[in-house]
């Protein structure tokens, strides 16, 4: 009895407790211990590490942190802006740097060509069917965790996050649009106006630039409030700001949870996107004067979007 008391104690003591991995942040992963993911579609190479695929015709940069080579990741979708690109949207929020530390594949897809004389590239709504295919191909290859799944962009990458936040809120836990709000305008259909809606309530981080002339201030509070009206949240309460900021939240029944970051920074007057002025990214550390997609806010600043898109995505799982 005593013999077969400690071989259960000695088994307990080398596997430990089972449970989902990772719980949160990245993991320690024994790779002779998992299963490795099996490459299938656009995914031709599922090593740990830094990869550019082509899917449905578009270049995905990817990261794929060593604790996602076992089942329980979380996903995120990021999406540039006109004359962006994948890679020099992360540069701005550093979503793959975020995802390595706290087990998430980062996908940062690029767009068709934004066309003319400008550099980068664009989105339209002709690209959201191949987006969602790119998003459920990375959650299929790589096992991720389906109450994991998230998407950011900016600007355009935000109008597209409206749309996909609108359509597809049973596929995106949360949704993080930065710098675009309502499209009637702009000829972009988004969400909260002409009868659209997500299915359930999705959790929403919106930023929004006071001086925001990319897009203008009145279209980001009109999205605001129509979806505080539609969620029929209460608020808001201050979580933290300043002078130049306000970080508010709106609450609501069925987990409706609606946070801005309301912000009164500017690009670098003198930049290439100066005329911007609050259509800028807080806590971007890249060139405000680099030649393409230089949409920092002028430092210093305080607090780092990027930074705040991670910590509500993981406060904010598929319930």
């Amino acid at each position: 009895m005593r013999y077969a008391l400690a071989v259960l104690i000695a088994l307990a003591a080398c596997t430990g407790t089972v449970g989902d991995a990772p719980t949160g942040d990245a993991a320690i992963v024994d790779s002779t211990a998992v299963v490795p993911p099996i490459p299938s579609g656009c995914i031709d190479n599922v090593a740990t590490g830094d990869h550019t695929y082509s899917c449905g015709g578009l270049r995905v940069d990817a990261r794929i942190p060593a604790a996602c080579q076992a089942p329980g990741c979380g996903l995120v979708l990021v999406l540039h802006g006109d004359t962006g690109t994948g890679l020099l949207m992360d540069a701005h929020v550093k979503m793959r740097e975020l995802g390595a530390q706290h087990g998430y594949v980062v996908i940062a897809p690029t767009g068709p060509p934004y066309g003319g004389s400008q550099p980068g590239s664009t989105w339209s709504s002709a690209n959201d069917v191949t987006l969602v295919e790119m998003v459920r191909t990375f959650a299929s290859v790589f096992r991720v965790d389906p109450k994991k799944i998230h998407v950011t962009g900016f600007s355009r990458g935000a109008f597209v996050t409206w749309r996909l936040l609108c359509d597809h809120a049973d596929l995106f836990a949360s949704a993080a649009p930065a710098g675009a709000g309502n499209g009637q305008s702009f000829g972009e259909p988004t969400c909260f106006t002409q009868g659209r809606a997500p299915a359930r309530k999705i959790p929403i981080v919106f930023l929004m630039g006071r001086t925001d002339v990319s897009v203008g201030y009145s279209s980001l509070t009109t999205i605001r409030d129509a979806a505080i009206a539609n969620y029929a949240a209460t608020g808001p309460a201050n979580q933290t700001g300043d002078a130049a900021y306000r970080h508010d939240r709106w609450t609501g029944a069925g987990g409706a949870v609606i946070e801005t970051f309301d912000h009164g920074y500017e690009t670098v007057a003198n930049g290439p996107f100066g005329s911007a002025r609050g259509h800028c990214i807080p806590g971007s550390t890249t060139d405000p004067f680099a030649a393409q997609y230089a949409i920092p806010c002028k430092l210093p600043n305080a607090f780092v979007w990027g930074d705040e898109v991670m910590r509500f995505f993981r406060d904010h799982p598929m319930p």
